[in-house]
């Protein structure tokens, strides 16, 4: 490292902590913050898997390259944090109550966000099938977990609990609303866009929905942050827009930068689950009454209506290093892949350039991006961060 690189006394100890756990894959996860920024250091937390989607936990910093707003940065330190093996088995031991976990002892932490505000009936009963049975088969002593609804209104979060009858109980609360009607999932209005994909009234309930659950998003992240380590937000939604046709999304656009940095700084990855399943696009009886005209468009719209809305819940996941659960009829299944993701992580540290830290109102949102040098590798890291320093 050239000798003009000089760190602060508390990067100095970081990149030590960091550099001394190198090569250890038993590290424990850190009671700190996993996200920092300071004028010296910008540390975070990446995901690196094979073509299988198995973890790959035994890489170095030589093996990453970091890249803010398209431009390299030098990486001053990687290790991989174990959390799987941090597991206690407790089978043989007499279960703690509930009171008695203290946060810190959580091996996996959860919220879960119902977006129930325009969830379909059919949808509303896979959820519930779907994370009854996680809770049934994969939820384990010393997880914790909440529920959260988009229709809860503000405030409306859940306390954390290790108690999975209280879960249960939750879950089954959950329910199918008559004002959901007024609320059509994203396949529903296909008919009134065959003729108008202009529909203004459309984009608007549309980025209704998209805003109402970044809201609810940012709630359980506000609840999560004071945990140390790794936390995930698990959003089950059939979807919103945050592009298409006739409206500008700018502000959508805004309000998710916003979220990412907020679920950067609180350690949160966001993944996503598509509770519709395997959904029908092509024509079915009911549309024998249609003309030959509607027919002839209708498969087509179904199938871009389904795309946009699965996009966004590709979007919101991707911009915190998680993935999005679509186009299969196993929630609980789903539910298990994204807690299997939470068995371990790279503590990546990078220095960045000078000038990216910046303190007032003329932040920008810095854009990142990680690769590994090795071939057939993929890493799912965080999009970026405002640059301001962490408080």
């Amino acid at each position: 490292m050239p000798r003009s690189i000089r760190l602060t006394v508390a990067t100095v100890v970081l990149c030590g902590a960091i550099a001394g756990a190198q090569g250890r894959q038993d590290a424990t996860p850190p009671d700190g913050p996993i996200f920092r920024v300071t004028v010296d250091l910008v540390q975070l937390d990446a995901v690196v898997t094979d073509k299988k989607g198995r973890h790959v936990t035994t890489l170095g910093p030589g093996d990453f390259e970091v890249y803010q707003d398209g431009r390299p940065q030098p990486v001053v330190a990687a290790t991989y944090v174990v959390t799987e093996e941090e597991w206690v088995d407790t089978s043989g031991l007499p279960p703690l109550p509930p009171e008695a976990l203290r946060p810190i002892d959580a091996r996996r932490v959860v919220a879960i966000v119902v977006d129930d505000s325009r969830m379909s009936f059919e949808s509303m009963h896979h959820a519930r099938v779907g994370l009854g049975e996680y809770l049934d088969r994969h939820f384990a002593a010393g997880d914790r977990a909440m529920i959260v609804t988009t229709s809860g209104g503000y405030g409306a979060v859940t306390p954390l609990t290790s108690d999975v009858e209280t879960l249960r109980r939750r879950v089954r609360n959950l329910r199918f609303s008559l004002w959901n009607v007024q609320a059509a999932s994203a396949l529903e209005p296909v008919d009134t866009r065959l003729f108008n994909p202009y529909d203004l009234e459309a984009e608007f309930r549309e980025r209704a929905f998209a805003l109402n659950a970044i809201l609810r998003i940012q709630e359980a992240i506000k609840a999560l942050r004071p945990l140390p380590g790794r936390k995930s937000v698990v959003l089950v939604s059939e979807g919103f827009s945050i592009g298409g046709l006739g409206m500008d999304h700018t502000f959508i656009r805004d309000a998710l930068q916003r979220l990412v940095d907020a679920s950067n700084r609180a350690g949160v990855v966001i993944y996503a689950l598509d509770p519709r399943g395997l959904v029908p696009i092509g024509i079915s009886a009911a549309d024998a009454g249609m003309g030959p005209r509607r027919l002839a468009g209708l498969s087509r719209l179904r199938s871009a209506a389904l795309r946009e809305s699965q996009d966004g819940l590709r979007f919101v996941a991707s911009q915190t290093g998680g993935f999005a659960v679509v186009n299969s009829n196993d929630l609980a299944a789903g539910m298990q892949r994204i807690m299997t993701d939470q068995r371990g992580y790279y503590l990546i540290g990078y220095q960045p350039e000078p000038g990216t830290v910046v303190t007032g109102r003329d932040e920008k949102f810095r854009r990142l991006t990680i690769t590994v040098k090795e071939k057939g590798l993929r890493v799912r890291t965080r999009a970026g961060f405002y640059a301001r320093p962490t408080e």
